[in-house]
């Protein structure tokens, strides 16, 4: 049984070795424990081009539509254009001039491996964790919405995310960033290091401006402007690809669960191991700003995220994952959680591509 408050406590080893690290200070040490696995038999498997940028897909009527091909990031213009949107699709707004700004150190990274350890709160109900167990197929495609309350043309984008919340192959998460607050209206759910996750992708693919509300399919693939349709192909293409790492999980003896992560193909860079905490759901009633009246229902709210660990993707990592009496930190009882391996960038931020999700209750 779960407590109302529980740590995270994530035990990493590799095939040929543990991976020693120092203990945080301010908090319980991470608890390696001895695991040997296998060697993994590199077999024929190649590495899977992942493309990286911005994807247009093309309308309905051009001739042959290359969607897997990333394109040059539009011109300021050209995402101007975009905000007066079409009737089928939503509308972009550029972030205020001076938003995209200048990403901070890797040592001062918002995602950096926090100090403490990452806590939980009571598992709501043990039914979602039974269809963790043994392997898991594909795992889930990551859809990220870049979202605030006070932008006038992100309810439409919010609503679309929801409609993705509820499906088990999908991990839709909304990030409400905070460059639209001097409009009126302070976002609640808004952070500063989701602002920067946002331009972190931006620079990565030298994109000259950030703007809402802005989707990421899989940490690789965004759109222009939002249609259902075009947003559905790309979950697809994401979907159509062999997943590069194999998850899976088992229920331990303490109540626990013991994750492993091992590569079918050659992995690129390191990986970040990201912890996410999430809203299911939110309703509210913006009083101010360019949204002043509007209702609006989020989905999947993100709280907060930590970098609770790295892997070179080269042999097997096994993570353990269970409840302690130690709370790091308090949030809703309704908080859920989910682990991201995701691929690090050319300037080592996280923003490669997103090898697993693994959705933790």
């Amino acid at each position: 049984m779960w407590h109302q408050a529980a740590a995270l406590i994530a035990g990493v080893m590799l095939a040929h070795g543990a991976l020693a690290q120092d203990a945080p200070t301010g908090g319980s040490a991470w608890s390696p424990e001895a695991w040997p696995l296998s060697h993994m038999d590199p077999g024929e498997a190649a590495q899977i081009d992942e493309p990286v940028g911005v994807t247009v897909l093309a309308a309905p009527g051009d001739a042959n539509p290359a969607p897997d091909q990333p394109a040059e990031a539009p011109a300021p213009e050209a995402a101007a254009s975009a905000a007066t949107g079409t009737a089928d699709g939503i509308g972009l707004i550029e972030a205020p001039e001076g938003a995209l700004g200048t990403l901070p150190d890797v040592s001062a990274d918002a995602f950096a491996e926090s100090a403490g350890i990452a806590s939980f709160v009571e598992r709501r109900s043990p039914e979602p964790r039974g269809a963790m167990f043994g392997p898991i197929g594909h795992p889930p495609v990551v859809v990220e919405l870049f979202t605030a309350e006070g932008c006038s043309s992100c309810p439409p984008a919010d609503e679309m995310l929801g409609d993705l919340a509820d499906r088990d192959d999908i991990l839709a998460l909304s990030w409400h960033v905070d460059y639209w607050d001097y409009l009126g209206w302070a976002d609640q759910f808004a952070r500063p290091e989701f602002t920067q996750r946002q331009q972190a992708y931006a620079h990565a693919w030298r994109e000259r401006a950030i703007y809402t509300p802005q989707m990421i399919v899989g940490g690789t693939d965004t759109l222009i402007a939002l249609r259902p349709a075009e947003l559905m192909a790309l979950i697809d293409m994401q979907m159509a690809r062999p997943a590069p790492v194999l998850v899976t999980s088992s229920q331990k003896a303490d109540g626990g669960f013991q994750i492993e992560l091992t590569p079918r193909a050659a992995i690129a860079r390191p990986v970040a191991l990201l912890l996410v905490r999430y809203a299911p759901q939110r309703d509210v009633e913006i009083k101010a700003g360019e949204n002043r009246g509007v209702s609006v229902g989020y989905r999947n709210v993100v709280l907060a995220v930590d970098r609770v660990g790295d892997w070179d993707g080269r042999a097997p990592l096994r993570m353990s994952v269970r409840a302690d009496s130690t709370p790091a930190q308090s949030f809703p009882s309704d908080t859920r959680h989910a682990i991201l391996a995701q691929e690090l960038g050319r300037g080592q931020d996280v923003t490669g591509p997103i090898l697993a999700a693994i959705r933790l209750d």
